[in-house]
């Protein structure tokens, strides 16, 4: 992330003449934990990069997961409190309370998703292109910026001051006792590539709609344990250019989740739905705000005591802003809107764009 900072720093900021590289949609990620391993949608931009031409695009996202099954936040054990540290101990204890309990997870940590994706025009409607993610799974860096946030505006989320600041603890629990545990950081690694493809259907006066399609191939073990199958995405992504000043991007996609090793199988993924729509405003050349909702159907069976079947609803809000002719800067601020336990809590992003 510095050295993105360095180089964003490094170029001009002077506004050229020049045809605005249009940034689409954003990719946005629902970040939460058991959606790393499967391919969740993100959304494609609908518009043709040109024949021959490339766009790259560095980003960086740092989210924050606070989560865990309702019942335990219903019904927490009476030492859960005090700013607790929640070692293996403290889980074994934890996972104890709940003999009866088929599925409980625990989630606290922070994930910083670093992506290179590569997308190049083969003819004026068709473009393909190819994400590298990478990912460390440490501590929550943000937890005090996001408590401080809640005290602020009067609320606060349960479960967030029984427990100590800045843990990296992913747990699931079945019948009382640990199914899976991982403390402490997890060191940067390679992800599952994506592959994808997108071609224009329909292009009118300031609208076009296209069809994507994209792959995930099984490539890594997750967490060391869980390990994806094939997962493949179809859908439409389109615009509309509702004034000189404004345009809309809406899509949806469904994914098609393949079976992967025991263990990620036992977590009972399905195939799920995600949409997004997008406003981005126009009226300044070098400055263009944008807000993105963006919904996902669920994507496991339904489960006693969580909501991981349940449809999930996230807003991603910020600003492009234009380096020069050709690059593009963005930040961005993702929270989840819905409260069903299968979200990340607040996520930060910025990229840098460049079109060749």
């Amino acid at each position: 992330m510095r050295a993105l900072l360095a180089l964003a720093l490094g170029l001009s900021l002077q506004a050229q003449e020049g045809p605005y590289p249009e940034m689409g949609p954003l990719p946005t990620r629902n970040m939460f934990t058991l959606l790393q391993a499967p391919m969740t949608y993100q959304p494609v931009s609908p518009r043709p990069v040109g024949e021959g031409a490339w766009n790259v695009t560095f980003s960086h996202v740092r989210a924050n997961v606070f989560e865990f099954s309702g019942l335990i936040k219903d019904h927490p054990p009476a030492w859960f409190q005090g700013r607790r540290k929640m070692d293996r101990a403290s889980l074994e204890a934890l996972a104890a309370e709940y003999p009866d309990a088929p599925f409980l997870f625990y989630f606290d940590e922070e994930i910083a998703r670093t992506t290179l994706q590569v997308r190049r025009g083969l003819t004026d409607r068709t473009d393909v292109w190819m994400e590298w993610p990478m990912e460390r799974h440490g501590g929550g860096y943000l937890d005090s910026a996001i408590e401080s946030f809640h005290r602020t505006f009067g609320f606060e989320q349960w479960g967030r001051t029984e427990t100590a600041r800045d843990q990296a603890v992913v747990a699931t629990i079945r019948h009382g006792r640990l199914d899976f545990v991982r403390e402490g950081p997890q060191p940067t690694r390679m992800q599952d590539p994506l592959l994808g493809v997108v071609h224009q259907i329909y292009q009118g006066r300031g609208s076009g709609m296209s069809v994507t399609l994209t792959v995930k191939p099984p490539l890594v073990t997750t967490y060391g344990s869980y390990k994806a199958g094939w997962d493949v995405e179809g859908g439409l992504s389109g615009w509309w250019d509702i004034s000189p000043t404004q345009s809309l991007y809406a899509g949806t996609a469904y994914t098609h989740r393949g079976r992967g090793n025991a263990a990620y199988n036992g977590l009972a993924y399905t195939s799920d739905l995600g949409a997004h729509l997008t406003w981005q405003g126009r009226r300044d050349k070098a400055v263009q705000p944008f807000v993105q909702l963006y919904f996902l159907s669920g994507f496991s069976t339904p489960q006693p005591f969580a909501k991981l079947h349940e449809g999930s609803l996230q807003h991603d809000i910020g600003c492009h802003v234009r380096v020069n002719r050709r690059s593009t800067l963005t930040f961005r601020y993702i929270n989840n809107i819905t409260h069903h336990e299968n979200t990340d809590d607040a996520s930060f992003g910025i990229s840098l764009s460049w079109r060749i």
